[in-house]
């Protein structure tokens, strides 16, 4: 049995497809999405032309000036060299301040023949003031949801200081978030599903046909060695390998890019190996149903594919379509990479996973089943 598990341990390292398939093509989506600043994607660039120079326009520059997202750059010569700027993409908006933007100071009404100061029951005349002009990229989201709305929150409050209404309702914020969580740290346990599901299925679906269509599975069959003790080995060399994959993408991740893991190693490797488990038999699976290494190695990229991007693994699956959404929640990898991301990022414990526990154990039982309904050890 140790002579057989060494066997597959040396076959599956000397095989090329295998090691991309487990170590490397998990470690380019951690090296890719490593890279990249996801905390400078909201950053806007604009320029500001103040006409007004007065304390209301101040205001608004000191509002602007307190949200880091926002970066003011020099003004140009002139506005339509702004907007020049603005359309070769340098930068993301533009806000012009006209030149009577000015606290408004009420003035007497004729009609009520006396100061609107002192007379209770006259309404005071506010001039009109000209509005702020605003350029902007329509495809900037930022820009959009974000920037947009501080303007149209800093004029409904000037309206409302120059109406004189009093404030009665107001809100108070308390940061209470006690770890540093960045966008790599979300990523980090996707990708650890996505590696365990793509190595398991793709690497034992074409191992084994391609172990078929040499005719190796056939002589095995013709000696003493157990076809028990064969598949035991074959499912022990690719946990072992698993393992290595696991190990490997953790430590790049925190290594290189400073990833965090809040909760328990140990039960973070037992939920990929639950999950190996899984995919193994699904492997099995794939390869019994097919007739060759072609047809393995197509079938597998149709059941990892959709997963992969339905199941969490780069984007939250809650913003799907709800009929979709109420779908993708049952296939294997969902639960496996919520139970990671909770243990991973929540530093949860077994009470908080028990229902991503129970699906994938769920899964381990039709996942054999198939596989020992559909997988035959000859052609």
């Amino acid at each position: 049995m140790m002579k057989l598990l060494w066997a597959n341990i040396k076959m599956t390292f000397r095989d090329k497809q295998a090691i991309f398939w487990s170590l490397l093509f998990p470690l380019m989506f951690i090296v890719i999405f490593g890279l990249f600043d996801f905390e400078r994607m909201g950053d806007t660039k604009y320029v500001l032309f103040d006409n007004a120079h007065s304390e209301l326009s101040a205001n608004l520059q000191a509002g602007f000036d307190k949200l880091e997202f926002l970066k003011k750059q020099d003004t140009p010569a002139s506005l339509d060299a702004a907007k020049t700027m603005l359309a070769n993409g340098d930068i993301q908006a533009i806000v012009v301040i006209p030149a009577d933007f000015a606290a408004p100071t009420p003035v007497a009404d004729p009609a009520a023949g006396m100061p609107a100061a002192t007379d209770a029951q006259a309404a005071p005349s506010v001039p009109a003031i000209s509005p702020i002009a605003v350029y902007y990229d329509e495809t900037n989201i930022t820009v959009n949801q974000i920037a947009l709305s501080v303007i149209d929150k800093f004029i409904d409050q000037m309206n409302l200081q120059a109406a004189n209404a009093p404030t009665l309702f107001s809100y108070t914020t308390e940061n209470i978030q006690s770890k540093d969580i960045n966008y790599i740290d979300i990523i980090m346990p996707g990708i650890l599903g996505m590696a365990i599901m793509t190595s398991a299925v793709i690497g034992i679906s074409t191992g084994i046909s391609r172990y078929r269509e040499q005719k190796l599975l056939k002589r095995l069959s013709a000696t003493p060695i157990k076809i028990r003790n064969f598949l035991i080995a074959e499912v022990l060399s690719y946990l072992f390998v698993n393992l290595i994959q696991i190990t490997l993408i953790i430590l790049v991740a925190q290594v290189a890019f400073g990833v965090h893991v809040y909760g328990n190693y140990v039960l973070l490797y037992l939920i990929c190996i639950l999950g190996s488990v899984i995919f193994l038999n699904l492997g099995f699976a794939v390869a019994g149903y097919s007739k060759n290494t072609k047809t393995a190695e197509a079938l597998s990229q149709v059941i990892t594919m959709p997963m992969m991007f339905f199941s969490g693994v780069f984007f939250p699956s809650e913003t799907l379509p709800k009929v979709i959404a109420s779908v993708v929640k049952y296939l294997p990898l969902t639960p496996m990479i919520e139970a990671l991301r909770k243990v991973s990022i929540d530093g949860s414990g077994l009470s908080a996973i028990y229902t991503q526990l129970a699906f994938m154990a769920g899964w381990i039982v039709l996942a054999f089943v198939l596989a020992w309904r559909i997988f035959k050890f000859k052609d």
